[in-house]
C-alpha cells in the first residue's frame, strides 16, 4: 500500500546556476517572480527567512545545486528541500529560460503530492566528506598513471624502452640516467619525474587522510570480506552506496549501478541490449574493477565468470560479475555479516530464516 504524500502549502522553484539563481513562488495557483539571487551562502539564508512556513523548495540536480543543497541542510531546511532529478522536469527546448525552469519545478512541486518527482538522494555531511576524500586518493592515481604513461610515449617516439618489471623503480631510474638523450628530453624527463615524485607524496597523504576516517565506517570492514574488493574499493562502494536502506531490495541495488542489461519491449518486438550504465559511475566502476581482481583467484565469482567465458566475451562475462558483486554487497551490508562462500547466491531473507529455523528447532529439543 502506498503512503500518502501531504500536499506542498507554497511550492518554489529555484533554478541554480553557478553565479545567480531564479525563484519562482506558487502561490495558491498564482505564479510570484522573486527577485533573483546570488548563489551565496548570505543570499540564500536571506531569501529563507523572507519565505512562508509552509514553503518548501525545488532544484535540480547540478554541481551549483549540491553546493545549494548544503546551504539548505545547514539552515534546517533539509526536510523541505527536494533535489530532483532533470529527467523529472518536462522541457520545453523551444522555450527556455531560467523563469520558465524555475516555474516548471514549481508547477511540478505543486503537483507533487498526485504525481511525485524523481529525486535524488542527498548524502548526509560525513557521507560526502568520505565520498571527496575518496574520489581525491582516486584522481590523483589516475593523474599518477597519465603522467607515467607520457613518459613512456616520448621515450618510445625516440627508440627507447624502459627495462625490467617495475620501469619506473630504482633499476628504471639508473637506466635513464645513463642514456644519452635529445635535448628536448633532457629537459622534459626531470620535470615528469618531478611530478611524479610529488603525485607519490600526495597519494601518501591521501591514504592517510583515509585511513583516519576508516574506523568511523564499520561497514568497510564487512565489505573488504567480499573477494576482490579491498579498502579503497569498499571506501568506494561505500561513499556511492550511503545508506543500504535506500535500497529495498538487491535488484534495486544493482540497478542503480547500471549493470544490468537494458530491456525494450513494445508490440511484438522484444530486444535485450547492454548494460544500461545507469547510475553512480564511481559505483561501477568500483564493482567491475572489484571484479577483476576477483577472477583471478578461486572463489564461486571466478567460477562464474569461467561458466559464462564459454559462452560471453569477456567483457560481458566479467558485467555479469560485477553484477553479482553489487548483490553481494546488499547481502552483507543488510544483514551485517561477512561474506562467506557457503551463503553466497543465497536470497537476502536466508538468514533471517535459518534464524528463525534454528530458534524453533531449538525450542523442540527435550
Amino acid at each position: 500500500m502506498k503512503t500518502s504524500i501531504t500536499p506542498i502549502g507554497t511550492p518554489v522553484g529555484v533554478d541554480v546556476h553557478k553565479r545567480r539563481c531564479k525563484v519562482v513562488e506558487f502561490d495558491h495557483g498564482d505564479i510570484k517572480v522573486r527577485k533573483p539571487i546570488a548563489n551565496t551562502r548570505e543570499e540564500w539564508l536571506e531569501m529563507l527567512s523572507e519565505l512562508p512556513p509552509d514553503a518548501e523548495i525545488g532544484l535540480e540536480v547540478s554541481t551549483a545545486g549540491y553546493y545549494a543543497m548544503s546551504v539548505l541542510e545547514e539552515a534546517g531546511w533539509r526536510e523541505r528541500a527536494h533535489w530532483v532529478h532533470p529527467a523529472g522536469i518536462d522541457s520545453n527546448r523551444r522555450q527556455k529560460n531560467d523563469r520558465l525552469d524555475a516555474e516548471r519545478l514549481a508547477r511540478k512541486l505543486a503537483a507533487h503530492h498526485l504525481d511525485p518527482l524523481p529525486e535524488a538522494w542527498f548524502p548526509p555531511p560525513e557521507i560526502r566528506a568520505l565520498r571527496l576524500r575518496v574520489r581525491q586518493r582516486c584522481w590523483l592515481a589516475l593523474l599518477r598513471t597519465q603522467t607515467k604513461n607520457h613518459l613512456q610515449s616520448l621515450l618510445q617516439m625516440h627508440g627507447l624502452l624502459l627495462p625490467g618489471s617495475d620501469p619506473f623503480g630504482a633499476e628504471g631510474q639508473a637506466w635513464l640516467a645513463q642514456q644519452k638523450l635529445p635535448l628536448p628530453l633532457t629537459e622534459s624527463i626531470p620535470q615528469i619525474q618531478h611530478l611524479l615524485k610529488l603525485l607519490g607524496e600526495e597519494l601518501e597523504i591521501s591514504e592517510q587522510h583515509l585511513a583516519a576516517v576508516r574506523k568511523q565506517f564499520p561497514q568497510l570492514v564487512l565489505l573488504q570480506t567480499i573477494p576482490g574488493i579491498g579498502s579503497l574499493l569498499g571506501a568506494v562502494i561505500w561513499s556511492e552506496i550511503g545508506s543500504i536502506e535506500r535500497f529495498a531490495s538487491a535488484k534495486a541495488l544493482a540497478n542503480n549501478t547500471g549493470l544490468v542489461a537494458s530491456y525494450y519491449d513494445s508490440g511484438e518486438v522484444q530486444v535485450s541490449g547492454p548494460i544500461t550504465r545507469q547510475g553512480s559511475r564511481w559505483l561501477r566502476w568500483a564493482l567491475v574493477t572489484a571484479a577483476n581482481v576477483a577472477v583471478q583467484h578461486r572463489n564461486p565469482f571466478a567460477d562464474r565468470y569461467h561458466r559464462l567465458r564459454r559462452k560471453k566475451k569477456p567483457n560481458v562475462a566479467k558485467a555479469a560479475v560485477a553484477h553479482s558483486l553489487a548483490r553481494c554487497v546488499y547481502g552483507v551490508l543488510k544483514h551485517g555479516c561477512p561474506y562467506g562462500e557457503d551463503r553466497w547466491g543465497r536470497k537476502v531473507g536466508a538468514l533471517e530464516q535459518e534464524a528463525r529455523g534454528s530458534q524453533r528447532s531449538t525450542k523442540t529439543v527435550p
